[in-house]
């Protein structure tokens, strides 16, 4: 079963938009070492996820919910098998695990994790 880990929001302005959440929700955010553009979101305590606000020119969906799966490559091929497809390639980001997108068959992209 795959568990919901991790939200982006996406913009025209990263900065800007991490400022609002900032101020209208005390969000803490943090570039990212890995990604331009990108800023990772403390949202607080509790049992609730983190977030992110990146750049809409990595993905234009306004936002895009990242669920945790134990092999990428096998989750991938079941989401084609449902009849979704890939959206990219499958990177190595360092420290984190391997990352991807992928799209149902209504064209929404969800983004998967394989911890490392």
């Amino acid at each position: 079963m795959g568990t919901i880990i991790h939200v982006e929001l996406t913009s025209t302005s990263p900065e800007k938009t991490a400022d609002f959440y900032a101020r209208a929700f005390g969000w803490e955010s943090t570039a990212s070492p890995h990604v331009p553009d990108y800023l990772v979101a403390r949202t607080g305590d509790g049992s609730g996820v983190d977030a992110a606000v990146m750049s809409s020119r990595y993905q234009s969906q306004n936002t895009i919910l990242w669920i945790e799966v134990p092999d990428i490559d096998a989750a991938v091929a079941s989401v084609e098998a449902a009849g979704g497809a890939s959206a990219g390639d499958i990177l190595d980001l360092p420290g984190e695990g391997r990352v991807g997108y992928v799209k149902d068959p209504h064209g929404v992209v969800i983004g998967l994790k394989q911890s490392r």
